[in-house]
């Protein structure tokens, strides 16, 4: 009887929602083991489907990883989007929070890194994948420049300093605690709320040296 109700539950699956589920077995064995744990035997077994819907739904491993890539992409370029700007404009402390929350804990960071190693990044990091996300910063600091009477940004000048903060947060995910470790602060997870902190405050003070209007 379970197993006629596992097949029944898979009969009623669209194709959409079997994808969720395999994606969601996926990101749950990569947030365990790392890169190295994405095995589709398991995945499938972790999902309640075949081994060959996997590869029916992605075609190979690499497959996979690039669709699990991508929608860490999603999720991050939304948190970007739902809280740029907030109550408080521009948030960098909310906005690299945010960037924290997917980029390591969900273990994009570590995906995307794996992904551009081996040659495979071109297929995820498209041209202007995170285009949307930097033109709401820019919107945010136009506005908040105006409104304190300094000389509004350049567009190039916001896409450089997203691409720093993107930077910025993919290598302190990747290599962060390990970093601090070797140079005396430590590794645990208040000296990171530390230094996150420590790190968007002098964000905000380069945002703030902007020069005022003539």
């Amino acid at each position: 009887m379970p197993s006629r109700d596992r097949t029944a539950t898979r009969r009623r699956r669209s194709a959409a929602e079997t994808r969720s589920a395999i994606l969601e077995a996926a990101e749950r064995r990569l947030l365990g083991g790392g890169p190295e744990a994405i095995r589709l035997q398991e995945i499938a077994a972790a999902a309640g489907i075949s081994h060959p819907a996997i590869l029916h739904h992605f075609g190979s491993r690499e497959g996979l990883v690039e669709a699990m890539v991508m929608r860490g992409i999603a999720k991050l370029q939304g948190q970007f989007l739902e809280g740029w700007p907030s109550a408080k404009e521009p948030d960098i402390e909310g906005v690299l929070d945010r960037f924290y929350e997917v980029a390591s804990r969900r273990g994009i960071a570590r995906m995307l890194a794996w992904l551009i190693l081996s040659g495979q990044g071109n297929r995820t990091m498209t041209p202007g994948v995170f285009k949307p996300a930097a033109e709401r910063m820019h919107a945010g600091r136009v506005r908040r420049a105006l409104n304190q009477g300094r000389r509004p940004p350049e567009l190039e000048e916001t896409l450089f300093a997203a691409t720093h903060l993107f930077i910025l947060v993919l290598g302190d995910s990747l290599f962060g605690p390990s970093v601090r470790r070797a140079i005396g602060l430590g590794s645990g997870a208040d000296m990171t709320r530390r230094y996150r902190r420590w790190l968007s405050k002098v964000v905000e003070r380069m945002e703030s040296r902007r020069p005022a209007n003539s």
